[in-house]
């Protein structure tokens, strides 16, 4: 038997079509560069002439090219942006100092609640009786963080059995933030 010789690789010379193809995408790719660059060059020019032609007037300027729902979506942002800021500067160790002090194990706090805008802080929780509620605010009302504190609801909860009072109280807060 004699032996089987395959050649797979042929040495061909080049096929000009081939190379001919090639010469022209790379024609094609040098041109396209360069009309890349020159758009790129005339954009850059019209973005000076516009940032020349427009007055810099703060908000208006930043939006002259939007349309009014999104000066408003960017008004409201900013208006979250301040709360936040005022929240996170509330003197918070004075306001807790002040409610730790007239803390009792017959009431438990639910919720504080500061409002820096109106200067209150609503306080919610559970007291055991209505004397323990009365004797809490009357120790509330001691600090010298809180002003005057009222009580704005109660409602004894008569479905447990040891039938506490569940409030909700209002105190001016006298700090500045």
């Amino acid at each position: 038997m004699n032996a089987l010789w395959l050649d797979y690789q042929q040495d061909r010379p080049a096929h000009r079509a081939g190379s001919a193809l090639l010469a022209l995408a790379l024609l094609l790719l040098i041109l396209s560069l360069a009309r890349y660059q020159n758009l790129n060059a005339e954009a850059e020019d019209w973005e000076q002439k516009l940032a020349q032609a427009a007055p810099a007037q703060g908000l208006r300027a930043a939006s002259a090219g939007r349309g009014e729902r999104e000066v408003k979506a960017l008004a409201l942002e900013v208006k979250r942006a301040n709360e936040v800021l005022r929240q996170l500067t509330l003197p918070w160790e004075e306001l807790l100092q002040g409610v730790e002090a007239a803390a009792d194990k017959r009431v438990a706090l639910l919720a504080v609640e500061p409002d820096s805008e109106k200067q209150v802080v609503r306080i919610s929780g559970e007291a055991r009786d209505f004397t323990a509620l009365m004797n809490y605010i009357a120790r509330l009302d001691k600090q010298p963080v809180f002003g005057p504190v009222y009580l704005q609801s109660h409602r004894v909860m008569l479905r447990d059995p040891e039938r506490p009072v569940r409030f909700a109280l209002q105190a001016v807060w006298r700090s500045q933030p």
